[in-house]
């Protein structure tokens, strides 16, 4: 027994913590986590933390600003002595909560054996009309509206904690002044029939075997649960069903990750192209509200057959439904398909922003051992510099404790009652389609063209298509409103040309776009690059960016599949050139790095290759044991082809 007790006080948390945040305690892994810290420690990792932003962050001034980080840690570290450890943390989390839109995926995981908080055995979530007890250890505690934490109102204590709102962890309740000890924490609540009442929790560790059981409990996968207040995972990545009733084809998709090799997302996508040929469709409903993202990779074979089925490819027949648990692949699931179908959104505005700071790396700060998670990557999903925060519903559905409790679906009751409103066109004449028609100039990397199909004007926005043929950027019919005016299938978007201007506008949503006309054989820097234009394309790539624009993943992943090309076609000295500039470009890519050690090492140019593997090393610490492999399988071979 007393060896049992010593391996549990050794090694206890670093148990529980796998089983709770098994990506943290990998990162940590062997090293020791400190109980206590002195101020000075807390305030080197604070330096060490800009340091890491600055290293790793792709578009680290647009995410922060100029000065921004660097005025709030200097402003933070006269407060670190007076601050207690969860004060401490806090500010380590605000600091990561960046001002930007888009760049929710930078944060700092609350669940971690360095923070280690103590932890209520309940859940409580935010709907529109107050907040809710959903879980709870006390299963007879469900249902109860939260009036008060500590005497302070619940909307109070979400606003102290924003942007993270009410959690199930004590002590920032404790740091921001809600209660005064975290032993006994009162909450007053309101049960169903309407009497209130105060009962005190206390909270518990993560060591606590209550906790574990709680918490494992809510790890359960649940089937069918369409509620995002549910904090259960969903059995199945994705599954669907078709109602010979209604003629409604509904899909829940809760992960962008192949549910096995035999069940694919392709998979998925050729089920439903299979149900839309053979049965007649009324409605189709994409059901996104617990997806929290995935594999971007993966979308395309669904967007494909939801943006080119003549069945689905409708006004009033394809819906999406998005809630605030729709994040990153799922939200750049949303804006593709935003931009190549005629869906109608439904719900509530997601947790993603249509362009966002997406896939990350961790990070693990020296002193305090915490880790976070930094963006390495940009995600271009909507047009360049769209302002927008969130994708707004076109049919807003409020998520109200009701709906949730009573198992009432109003998002999708919306989606069977929605009739799409008439539009009012006109004809335009053989002049007024031939004044549209044409090539324009919309960015560095964006080519828009108005097609006359014969039956009616279509709408493309192309950013360079690669060999395989991929689809163009925008996608959409023209609705001619007036001679000088078309709407796209985009709510909120439509082009315009003024008289006497050889310049088209696009309005999209809040932002303006000026079209410039371009010959028809206009090309794209990545067409430049396929073509054999090296120079050229990496002149343009360069003025870009230096001009402010943000070049995303697209461009990166063009650079490296250029290089993979050269490669293959035993040009490996050419294919230095597209992968050094992809590391210039991107230099917080652990890939490009990586991609490039590699053409070195093929090139034998050992040194080159051993900077490069050590720069992947340094930006994403999960890769450490692969790159020493990697450096230890180097063999010099005189300096290679240079």
């Amino acid at each position: 027994m007393l060896s049992a007790g010593l391996w549990w006080h050794i090694n206890g948390l670093h148990f529980l913590y796998s089983q709770f945040s098994p990506s943290t305690e990998q990162i940590i892994g062997d090293q020791e986590v400190p109980r206590s810290l002195p101020a000075a420690e807390w305030q080197a990792d604070l330096d060490s933390l800009e340091q890491i932003l600055q290293q790793r962050l792709i578009y680290f001034e647009d995410a922060y600003g100029s000065r921004w980080l660097a005025q709030r840690i200097d402003s933070l570290k006269p407060l670190v002595p007076d601050q207690t450890r969860a004060e401490r943390i806090l500010s380590v989390a605000r600091l990561l909560n960046l001002p930007a839109s888009g760049t929710r995926h930078t944060t700092l995981p609350f669940i971690q054996r360095p923070i280690s908080w103590g932890i209520l055995p309940m859940r409580i979530f935010e709907f529109d009309d107050g907040y809710y007890v959903v879980h709870a250890e006390d299963e007879t505690l469900v249902g109860n509206e939260v009036l008060a934490i500590g005497g302070t109102p619940a909307d109070s204590v979400a606003a102290a904690l924003a942007p993270w709102g009410i959690t199930s962890f004590a002590e920032p309740l404790r740091a921001v002044g809600v209660v005064e000890q975290t032993g006994e924490i009162p909450v007053r609540m309101r049960a169903p029939d309407g009497g209130t009442f105060t009962r005190e929790f206390g909270a518990r560790g993560a060591w606590s075997f209550s906790t574990l059981l709680y918490e494992k409990s809510l790890q359960e996968p649940v089937k069918g649960k369409w509620s995002p207040a549910n904090a259960h995972p969903r059995a199945r990545e994705y599954w669907l069903s078709y109602r010979d009733s209604t003629d409604l084809l509904y899909v829940q998709f809760n992960s962008v990750q192949n549910a096995s090799p035999d069940w694919t997302i392709a998979d998925l996508a050729d089920s439903l192209r299979t149900i839309a040929d053979a049965r007649p469709i009324d409605k189709v409903a994409l059901d996104l509200r617990n997806n929290g993202g995935g594999n971007h990779g993966l979308l395309e074979p669904l967007v494909d057959v939801l943006g080119s089925h003549p069945k689905i490819d409708r006004p009033g027949t394809l819906y999406t439904l998005l809630s605030r648990k729709t994040f990153s692949a799922a939200g750049t699931l949303a804006m593709e398909l935003e931009r190549r179908t005629k869906t109608v959104f439904v719900g509530e505005p997601g947790a993603f922003a249509p362009n966002m700071w997406g896939d990350t790396v961790p990070f693990v700060l020296p002193k305090s051992k915490l880790v976070g998670n930094v963006s390495y990557r940009y995600w271009q999903a909507s047009l360049p510099d769209d302002p927008r925060t969130h994708l707004v519903p076109d049919i807003p559905v409020p998520l109200t404790s009701d709906q949730h409790f009573l198992d009432t679906d109003s998002a999708m009751i919306a989606v069977r009652r929605h009739e799409p409103a008439p539009r009012e066109l006109v004809s335009l004449t053989e002049a007024e389609r031939a004044s549209f028609t044409g090539t324009y100039r919309l960015s560095p990397i964006h080519r828009a063209q108005v097609i006359d199909t014969g039956d009616g004007l279509r709408f493309h926005i192309e950013r360079g298509r690669p060999e395989s043929g991929l689809h163009p950027f925008v996608e959409s019919d023209l609705h001619p409103f007036s001679p000088t005016r078309l709407a796209t299938d985009v709510t909120g978007a439509y082009l315009e040309r003024r008289p006497g201007s050889t310049e088209l506008t696009l309005v999209w949503k809040d932002t303006t776009y000026a079209l410039t006309p371009v010959g028809s054989s206009y090309t794209l820097p990545t067409e430049d690059l396929r073509a054999g234009r090296f120079e050229q394309a990496a002149g343009r790539l360069r003025a870009a960016q230096s001009s402010g624009f943000k070049l995303d993943i697209w461009v990166a992943r063009a650079l490296m599949a250029r290089a993979d090309t050269l490669e293959e076609r035993g040009r490996p000295k050419d294919a230095l050139r597209p992968a050094r500039l992809a590391v210039e470009l991107f230099p917080q890519s652990h890939w490009a790095h990586s991609h490039l050690g590699d053409i070195y090492k093929a090139l034998g140019r050992t040194e080159e290759a051993t900077r490069a593997f050590r720069r992947v090393q340094m930006l994403n610490p999960t890769r450490e044991e692969a790159m020493r492999e990697e450096r230890r399988n180097l063999k010099p071979t005189g300096g290679g082809e240079r």
